[in-house]
Order: structure tokens, then C-alpha cells, then sequence
């Protein structure tokens, strides 16, 4: 399933090694056309493509970049560009994020000394040959040298729960100093995208080159790269980038909403002011020269027309149509969860007893909760084979007996096998009140005969994609069938919220809720304290559009169990 955004980027990155190659630059505006036209598109190209749609009904889409998307969409690849990156080193595309760096310059450089990585540019840029050719002065050498270097550091994404620990601790190092008024995150973790590159953090403080001061002085603080009057950005030790923004009472919802982003909602939005005759911008709203709004986002949406939208969803996936037609979801809230489905403790490979995870489950609020040990064919992880789940079983009825406010439910993690039968038969599953079925081995090859197959005995379907992050990619599988056959057997989709897993991913959530499939967001916990871990996982619901009545552990247990009825 490719996202707008995977598209897009594609096309992007054929356009810059075609401008590199030195091609005729209205073929290299067309690529970039099209690339702006797919990501900033409230359509859903994925799901165009599966439906048979005729693209070029579309504005900005002809029959050539019809064929392209649909192998896209179809293969995961593009010939093309595939051609380009055998014939031009990916390298050279990392120099044209530099400042003064152009696809002409970079050709410049390949073709004198056969520079293809940052490592080699520095290299020149420091032994004083890049200053031998023409146009590359003292002042261009020294922005390539602190280009490098942001560029290696600025490379690094972090997990947004490796993050969010440093940003807390960051906000409430600035709150304490005297003259600080307001301290907000924004970017990408406002959004709680999955992944994080650098955090933004704006400031309304009286003397903010005091407030600077301070903030270099942050004991975290490896580098400063500069200190200036309204910005400074440091690396921490971590190697994360932190800008601090200074900013005015009456700009502070403007400059929230611009450096929150994203980009492509941003776009959007500032095209809508235009058509109305105001400009948007990180000041304000202005008509003419008039701002008239700023102090707050809610102005700032208020004044081109339109809701607040919760930085979840400014992604530009049609969550301003959504507010136009006054349609745009509440999205679920981390007090809304009144239970958990997925954890493991000492009878597979957890860390804890079931009581221990019980009085930890009650210390949150939950009034429900579900022990799903792994089934035996996971032998690494010392899986239960039937005598031990029925000593289990027997343990967890002698435990509700002295907890009576919480309800513990029964039922394992069961391993899919390769044919899609379950690792446990009939008479076992009979015992369970909850099965919950994964994939754990054999990951290559389309496995939708495989989930679908399993569909028929499971109730939740846990950590659908079995990707993790930065580390493996998800599983093949046709999704649109996957989600359709969940809706249609009530089998509910997992949300983990395992930091490095998040999956299903946030536009994975979005498509499934449209099919009208149901989630259970769980922590897939092997600890107490990793039972927390739910707040991620309602992070990357919120980001899919969940709401309430999308999650069914934001229900009242009966409610639950007649949903799971077979």
C-alpha cells in the first residue's frame, strides 16, 4: 500500500537526479509537478488505482504520469528512477540539500574531482580544491562545510517515544527560567508523527538573548551551532537538533500553526487565505497590511474560514474537506482506553507474574484486561504449549477471585502458520476469550491467503504488518482484502503500541477505518511498566483518525463481547 507521500517522493527524487543528470529542465518541472500535485491531493491514490479509477480525470494528471502511478502503486517501484540511480551515485542527491549547492554546481563537482558523498565533499571543501573551481569562493566553501555537517546530523530520525522524555525535560528547563511565558514543541512531535528529526521549540519570553543564553547552557547541550537574536539551534549529546524560536504574544498561534506544520497542510491553507485576499505566514493573518489575526491558532483558522484541526491530523489527508463539511472526527483520547488485550508475563516470555501485571493494570484505571501468553511454536520465546495454557487458565480464575474490580479475560498470542491454520486447535481455542493470531516467521512473499485463512478462528489480528521500525519492513499483503475480510468476520485490527512497532501505521488506520473495521489499540506489554506504552499507540490512532467508537477496548466489556461473538 503506498501513501500520497511515498508517491510524491518518488517523483521528487527522479527530478532531482534528472536535473543532476543535466536534462531538459521541462521534463525535470514535470516530475516536480507531479509530485506536488500527488502529495498535496485530498485523493487517495492507493485506493484510486485498486478502484479502477481513470486518473487522468484528475486536474494535472495525463496519460504518461497516469502509467507511472499505477506501477507505482501496483509494483512499489519505478523503472525510471530505478535506471537513474544505476547511472548517478545517491550521494549527489544528500549535496543538493546544501545551501548554495545547486544540481549545476553538484555536476560541477562530480565531474571535476568524482565526489559522491558528503564524507568526499568535505574532504575537498577542507584540502582547498573545491575553491579551484570557478564560483566557489571562500563564503560558498564555508556554507558547504556547516552544510555537511547539519546535513549528516540532520540524517538521524528518532523513534517519537525515543524523543519525548529530552522534549519534556527540555520544556520544563525553559519554564523554570525567570521571564518565560509560554513553551510549546512543535513539528513533527506536535504531530507524534512515528518518527522525529528535530524538535522546534518556540518561546514567548520578555528577554529572549537571555533566554537563549540559558537554553545553550542546557547540560545536554553537545554543540552550539548558533545563538542568535530570535533563533538558536544546538545538538544534543543524542546528536538531535533543537532550534528555539523567539516569538511575540500577538504571532504565537500563527508561528505554532507554521512551524507545526505539515508543510503540505500548511500549503493548503495558504492557498485558502489567497483566494479569500489574506496572507498566513508565521506573523499572522494579514489583509493588506493589516494583521488580523495571530495571538492564537483557533484565530488563525477562524480568520481563513475554517475549524481548529488537532496537529494529529495536518497531514493534508483530507482533514480540510473534513472540516468544510463539518466532518472532521473527534479523535480518541488516551483517557478514553479502559482496558488492554495484549500482554505477556513469566508463562512465555514476560518479565512479570499475571498478578503483578493485574495490580498494574488496576493502578491505570482499567477495568478490563486480556493475559495472552505466546502459543508454543515460539520457542525462543518459551511459548505455552496446551498443559501449560490450562495451568495458566486455572491460575488467572484463583486471581479474579481476589480482584473482582477488574476483569481478566483469557487468551493467547497465537502463532499463524505458514497455511494459516493456528499453532493451538479447536478444543484450546474454546477456552479463550480472547485469540489474538501474529505472524512471526516466514515473512516473505504476499501472505494474504495466509491472514485471511486465519481470519476465520481470530479475534484480533496483532501487529498487522510485523514491521519494525527502521529495521524491517512490513509483510506483502493485498490490504484492501485484509481489511474488507477484518470488517466482514468482526475481526478486529491491532494498534501496537511497542514504540519501535506502531503498527498499523497511521494511513494503514485511516484506510481500515473508512472499510469500517475496529481496532483494539494494546500495548503488547512483557512488563509492567511497559503497559504504558498504550499512549503511543493512541498517538498513531489519532494520527489514523480514530475515534471512540473505532476502538473497541474504549467500550464497556459487554459490548465488547457480543462485538467478538462469532
Amino acid at each position: 500500500m503506498m501513501t500520497n507521500q511515498e508517491i510524491a517522493k518518488i517523483f521528487s527524487r527522479t527530478a532531482d537526479l534528472l536535473e543532476i543528470k543535466g536534462e531538459n529542465p521541462f521534463k525535470v518541472r514535470a516530475y516536480r509537478n507531479a509530485a506536488r500535485i500527488i502529495e498535496n491531493s485530498s485523493k487517495d491514490f492507493n485506493k484510486l488505482v485498486n478502484e479502477g479509477f481513470d486518473l487522468t480525470r484528475l486536474p494535472g494528471i495525463g496519460k504518461d504520469l497516469s502509467d507511472y502511478i499505477k506501477e507505482i502503486v501496483k509494483t512499489g517501484k519505478f523503472h525510471k528512477l530505478e535506471e537513474l540511480e544505476k547511472e548517478i551515485p545517491s550521494g549527489l542527491v544528500d549535496m543538493l540539500s546544501i545551501e548554495g549547492l545547486g544540481p549545476k554546481r553538484v555536476k560541477q563537482i562530480y565531474d571535476a574531482f568524482g565526489v559522491t558523498s558528503l564524507e568526499e565533499l568535505k574532504k575537498y571543501a577542507e584540502n582547498g580544491k573545491l575553491a579551484t573551481l570557478p564560483g566557489f569562493g571562500p563564503k560558498l566553501i564555508e556554507k558547504i562545510l556547516k552544510g555537511v555537517k547539519q546535513l549528516k546530523k540532520a540524517g538521524i530520525r528518532f523513534l517519537w517515544a525515543e524523543v519525548e522524555e529530552i522534549a519534556e525535560e527540555l520544556r520544563e528547563y525553559l519554564l523554570k527560567f525567570e521571564g518565560v511565558e509560554i513553551v510549546e514543541i512543535a513539528g513533527s512531535y506536535r504531530r507524534k508523527k512515528e518518527t522525529v528529526g528535530d524538535l522546534d521549540i518556540l518561546v514567548v519570553a520578555k528577554d529572549y538573548p537571555k533566554v537563549s543564553e540559558y537554553f545553550i547552557k542546557f547540560p545536554k547541550v553537545k554543540e552550539v551551532h548558533s545563538a542568535g537574536l530570535t533563533r538558536s539551534t544546538v545538538f544534543l549529546e543524542n546528536g538531535l537538533q533543537v532550534d528555539l524560536r523567539a516569538v511575540a504574544h500577538e504571532s504565537y498561534g500563527a508561528a505554532l500553526h507554521y512551524f507545526t506544520g505539515s508543510k503540505a497542510h500548511n500549503i493548503e491553507i495558504r492557498k485558502i487565505a489567497i483566494e479569500k485576499g489574506l496572507k498566513v505566514n508565521e506573523y499572522g493573518v494579514y489583509q493588506g497590511d493589516k494583521r488580523i489575526a495571530g495571538a492564537t491558532e483557533e484565530e488563525v483558522y477562524k480568520a481563513v474560514g475554517l475549524c481548529y484541526m488537532e496537529p494529529e491530523l495536518r497531514e493534508n489527508r483530507g482533514e480540510i474537506e473534513a472540516c468544510l463539511e463539518n466532518k472532521l472526527p473527534e479523535i480518541i483520547k488516551k483517557e478514553e482506553i479502559l482496558g488492554d488485550f495484549h500482554m505477556h508475563t513469566v508463562y512465555s516470555d514476560g518479565n512479570n507474574t499475571i498478578e503483578e501485571m493485574v495490580k498494574k493494570a488496576i493502578e491505570l484505571g482499567y477495568k478490563y484486561l486480556a493475559v495472552t501468553d505466546h502459543s508454543k511454536r515460539l520457542k525462543v520465546a518459551n511459548g505455552m504449549d496446551e498443559e501449560k495454557l490450562l495451568k495458566q487458565l486455572n491460575e488467572i480464575d484463583e486471581i479474579q477471585k481476589k480482584y473482582p474490580e477488574i476483569k481478566i479475560l483469557k487468551g493467547a498470542e497465537i502463532d499463524i502458520l505458514e497455511d494459516g491454520s493456528l499453532d493451538f486447535g479447536d478444543e484450546i481455542l474454546q477456552n479463550l476469550d480472547i485469540v489474538i493470531g501474529a505472524i512471526h516467521y516466514k515473512f516473505t512473499g504476499d501472505q494474504t491467503e495466509r491472514i485471511l485463512k486465519a481470519f476465520d478462528k481470530i479475534h484480533i489480528f496483532a501487529h498487522p504488518l510485523n514491521r519494525i521500525i527502521h529495521k524491517r519492513e512490513g509483510i506483502n499483503a493485498n490490504w484492501e482484502e485484509v481489511f474488507k475480510k477484518a470488517k466482514e468476520n468482526r475481526v478486529v485490527l491491532e494498534i501496537n503500541s511497542q514504540p519501535d512497532r506502531l503498527d498499523l501505521p497511521d494511513t494503514y488506520i485511516k484506510r481500515a477505518k473508512e472499510i469500517g473495521c475496529k481496532f483494539a489499540i494494546n500495548s503488547d506489554a512483557h512488563n509492567t511498566k511497559m503497559l504504558e506504552f498504550i499512549k503511543y499507540g493512541v498517538n498513531q490512532a489519532r494520527r489514523g483518525w480514530a475515534e471512540r467508537e473505532d476502538i473497541i477496548n474504549s467500550w464497556d466489556l459487554k459490548k465488547i463481547m457480543d462485538y467478538l461473538k462469532r
